[in-house]
């Protein structure tokens, strides 16, 4: 996506502004730092920060490739991995100390599942 260009104010608005040789210094600082760098401000993106990761728990069930095994474990995650879906029930028991789990389609997380789920980040 190109960027923006930065408007360029016309020659006519500069010459409306009267200022005191003294105050020039500060009032042309202010114009500059405030009103047209506002103009072209562009949104910084969000600097991302490492975690430590090294206590993060991952369960994948219903024999997810080991190939997202082999890259959540080169990031640090500790993973759980399982080839066949889990129950309600075993999902009720076990999620409690897991922060992430993937799945296929035959695992269902349910209502029961998510309150379980209390290390899984609120979204």
């Amino acid at each position: 996506m190109p960027s923006s260009p930065i408007p360029i104010p016309p020659s006519s608005a500069l010459a409306a502004v009267s200022v005191s040789p003294q105050a020039l210094p500060l009032v042309l600082e202010r114009f500059h730092s405030n009103s047209w760098a506002s103009l072209g401000k562009v949104r910084q993106p969000k600097v991302l920060h490492p975690i430590d990761n090294g206590d993060l728990r991952i369960l994948l069930l219903e024999n997810i490739s080991l190939d997202a095994v082999k890259a959540f474990e080169a990031n640090g995650w500790r993973v759980d991995h399982h080839r066949k879906a889990m129950s309600e029930d075993d999902l009720v028991q076990q999620i409690s100390q897991y922060h992430a789990i993937g799945i296929r389609s035959k695992t269902k997380i349910t209502e029961r599942v998510i309150k379980a789920a209390s290390k899984v980040p609120n979204v």
